[in-house]
């Protein structure tokens, strides 16, 4: 009993102050809005002379990339190279220590070297350099 006290007391506090401190602002919010505020839909009006300007997008759509060829080939080789010995370490820390076998991590190194290889040349190609 006396732990439901110590904790209802704090929590029905907090629910009174945070009624009471927004009960005061939605009043006076209300009362000062500016006349060029719709309302009941609560849109800015805009005058039709307002003589707004149209912003052009920053690039068009169908302008080709700045990047060339050579770049996103330079790009997958060498996400390619660091794809295969990260894939390679990877898969062999998958596979662990578990035989006692005198090559530990191989299979997993020679299943992920592959798959890190592929991967590293694609995500190379679209972003680096």
């Amino acid at each position: 009993m006396h732990f439901a006290a110590d904790t209802a007391m704090p929590v029905l506090r907090g629910l009174v102050l945070t009624m009471l401190c927004f009960s005061g602002t939605a009043v006076d919010v209300a009362a000062q809005a500016p006349a060029s505020i719709s309302r009941a839909t609560g849109l800015l009006r805009v005058p039709p002379n307002a003589g707004l300007e149209r912003v052009p997008p920053a690039r068009q759509p169908n302008e080709p990339s700045k990047r060339g060829i050579g770049r996103a080939i330079l790009g997958g080789a060498a996400g390619a190279v660091g794809g295969f010995f990260a894939g390679g370490y990877i898969g062999a820390m998958i596979e662990g220590n578990g035989c006692s076998c005198d090559d530990p991590g191989l299979k997993g190194a020679l299943i992920g070297a592959p798959i890190g290889s592929v991967a590293g040349a694609v995500l190379g190609a679209k972003y680096l350099f």
